[in-house]
């Protein structure tokens, strides 16, 4: 049962990590009026997405499928390049990630910590958002609400860091957009299909006291209202970058989608929350990094072994200057960028 399970401790740091992933602007507004979203207009229907990536080493041979998160909802993924390269593929290996479960008995464990869990989302003696926060920042917050979240009056009494991350996924909904990259089911079906062996990158953990990290995490020292005011500062930026990464990436945009990276920044939140003590216990304060050394050790062993591999990574590891694609090149792989 993955971290989906555990919303009060993971679901604004997943939120937030969407956009590190490849959609959060740079840009912050200096004053607190009230914000309204650019409108983008989304894609939809059938989309290619980018071209691939050409790794080789000899005669052995990788394809990377670069991917964004999140992607038009209503977006269907067909890539024939990529449909031909997972046929003539022996292996299929999976972006870097992390991922929190609950093990053995998971329903059961999940049922009976719920209660303590959701106690973690609230704010201390059921106080309310108007009661922990700054007036001028609960002024900011109360039309956004009503416009992106409706008449929730539950969210009232959260924490402010899950508040944010609520209305931040609720504002990308609103805009046409969800979370996951769009390619994991049709890729799936065609590693079944092809009968290709499966590695993965993603540092899992196990949750083994659910109860006991929920408390963990309810005492922890958090600034809240910082994350929150980062939120609402750049909430309007962040989300049309957003959309506009998603559109790039859906119709194959590579220089729009290099020019988009540059404007990635990873938020204050993600930090705020992977750094309390609660998610260091599980390994999530450095599960990036570990997760990258182990996909550059598959793709070691996939382009010695392999005649042709196919693997898929985040848009900014393969554009960013210091990603996983230039520590391939400098390993002393021959890459070769789509057209």
């Amino acid at each position: 049962m993955r971290n989906r399970l555990l919303p009060a401790l993971t679901a604004t740091a997943l939120a937030f990590s969407a956009f590190a992933h490849g959609a959060a602007a740079t840009a912050t507004a200096t004053t607190p009026e009230i914000l309204e979203l650019e409108t983008v207009t989304v894609v939809a229907g059938i989309q290619p997405g980018p071209s691939l990536w050409k790794v080789t080493r000899g005669e052995h041979l990788m394809w990377i499928l670069g991917t964004v998160a999140p992607v038009p909802k209503k977006m269907e993924w067909v890539s024939p390049q990529a449909d031909a390269a997972l046929a003539s593929a022996q292996e299929l290996i999976g972006a870097p990630g992390f991922s929190a479960n609950m093990g053995v008995g998971s329903m059961f464990k999940a049922a009976f910590a719920m209660p303590t869990i959701l106690k973690a989302r609230r704010n201390p003696g059921d106080k309310t958002l108007r009661e922990v926060l700054p007036a001028d920042l609960y002024a900011r917050w109360v039309p956004l609400k009503a416009r992106y979240l409706g008449d929730d009056d539950g969210v009232e009494k959260w924490r402010p860091i899950f508040a944010a991350g609520e209305l931040y996924q609720a504002a990308l909904k609103r805009s046409g957009l969800e979370f996951g990259n769009g390619t994991d089911e049709r890729i799936d079906d065609l590693a079944d299909k092809h009968k290709l062996k499966r590695t993965s990158t993603v540092i899992r953990a196990e949750i083994k006291d659910p109860k006991g990290l929920a408390k963990s995490f309810a005492k922890a020292e958090v600034d809240d209202v910082a994350c929150f005011r980062n939120l609402l500062d750049r909430l309007e930026a962040d989300v049309a970058n957003a959309a506009e990464m998603a559109n790039a990436w859906a119709v194959g945009d590579i220089p729009e989608l290099a020019r988009l990276s540059r404007r990635v920044s990873v938020t204050p939140c993600i930090e705020a929350m992977t750094n309390t003590e609660a998610m260091r216990s599980l390994g999530a304060d450095d599960a990036r990094e570990r997760s990258r050394v182990l996909w550059m050790k598959a793709v070691d062993a996939a382009l010695t072994s392999n005649p042709v591999t196919f693997a898929t990574l985040p848009v900014s590891e393969l554009l960013e200057p210091n990603g996983l694609l230039t520590r391939l090149q400098s390993n002393g792989y021959t890459v070769e960028a789509p057209e």
